[in-house]
């Protein structure tokens, strides 16, 4: 079992990132776009154009995974800088390519292995919040580096910028677990960078969509709002507590 690693991007030629830390990837841009990309990215095994036309997150998701044929795909947002290791005291930042493959591989297979069929690593990259004693997560939402195991779901294609949190539920639901490592993260310029879905973010489109997401699966989400900062929280229950 090979994954197979894309980095999606739209219209950051100039601002790419996540192209620095990785190896044997392919890179997934709209065809209009192809040279930009070319002249910027030269380490990538192929640089694959998807058609204009195909726009929001979701969509383009579902477009890969029709395009490749690998049993095992991991997406990649473009304007990831780094990796972060929260098992010591203090964050250690890793960025070497060698590493990274070390990390992609090994999280691919534990949640093959577990039967899990989304994977995904620590959305917070902090050391205070990190449990040595859950190492690995089995019911928390995916983003940023989403790998997809088979082709039995689909991600939504009515949200254009929350899709990946709908993806994770469906797989909740489904499957019953999803498999994060917690021991790592991935540290993107997240919701401030241009191009990508920034075209479609506003304070407007952000509350049509987090409204879909809570009509759809009620009490299983919860979002807060601080100072026009949403902060999402998935409630489902996949572990047992135990009294010693």
């Amino acid at each position: 079992m090979q994954p197979k690693k894309v980095i999606l991007s739209r219209g950051r030629s100039q601002h790419i990132t996540t192209h620095h830390i990785l190896q044997d990837f392919e890179l997934v841009v709209p065809e209009s776009e192809i040279p930009d990309y070319q002249t910027i990215v030269k380490n990538a095994n192929e640089i694959i154009g998807i058609p204009d036309a195909v726009v929001g997150l979701g969509s383009v998701r579902n477009w890969i995974l029709d395009h490749y044929a690998d049993e095992v795909v991991v997406m990649f947002d473009d304007d990831i800088k780094y990796c972060v290791s929260v098992l010591n005291f203090s964050p250690v930042r890793m960025e070497h390519p060698d590493e990274i493959e070390g990390i992609i591989y090994n999280c691919a297979l534990n949640a093959y292995e577990a039967g899990a069929r989304c994977f995904s690593f620590s959305q917070t990259c902090d050391v205070r919040k990190y449990s040595h004693s859950q190492p690995f997560l089995l019911n928390s939402w995916v983003g940023s580096v989403v790998g997809v195991i088979g082709r039995e779901l689909r991600f939504t294609e009515k949200n254009k910028l929350k899709v990946d949190i709908d993806f994770t539920l469906q797989n909740l639901k489904k499957h019953r677990i999803v498999w994060v490592d917690a021991r790592f993260g991935f540290v993107p310029t997240r919701d401030t960078n241009v191009g990508g879905n920034s075209a479609f973010r506003s304070q407007e489109q952000l509350e049509v969509e987090i409204q879909f997401l809570k009509d759809k699966w009620g009490k299983h989400i919860k979002v807060s709002n601080n100072k026009s900062k949403y902060r999402t929280t998935i409630n489902v229950k996949r572990t047992q507590q135990l009294t010693v």
